[in-house]
């Protein structure tokens, strides 16, 4: 599955307060079940009716905390993406510390 190269406009994981509303607890949710399982992806929204893609959004989230999902890690391999397209879009989405997940080492 391509991965999106930076999170789109209105992509949840905005830090801007761009992102489309989601439910309360529905990120969290997304973020859990991403560190619950590295196969596990989250497709970009705006791809939902097309070709499906990988959330740059998400991906850059997961860097941030340290757990990159296979789907970037082979992403990163292949060349389809860059440390640096991350590390972009890094800097457009929200801190780990922004949701509210259970502390390191509690079971998600």
């Amino acid at each position: 599955m391509p991965i999106t190269k930076r999170p789109c406009a209105n992509c949840p994981f905005r830090c801007d307060g761009a992102g489309v509303e989601l439910n309360p607890g529905r990120l969290e949710g997304i973020v859990s079940d991403l560190l619950a399982d590295d196969h596990q992806t989250f497709v970009c929204h705006k791809t939902l009716d097309k070709d499906r893609m990988t959330c740059a959004g998400a991906v850059a989230l997961m860097s941030k905390l340290g757990r990159l999902p296979v789907i970037a890690r082979l992403g990163l391999a292949y060349g389809v993406i860059t440390k640096a397209d991350i590390e972009a879009s890094s800097a457009l989405v929200i801190k780990p510390t922004d949701l509210a997940l259970p502390l390191a080492g509690s079971t998600l």
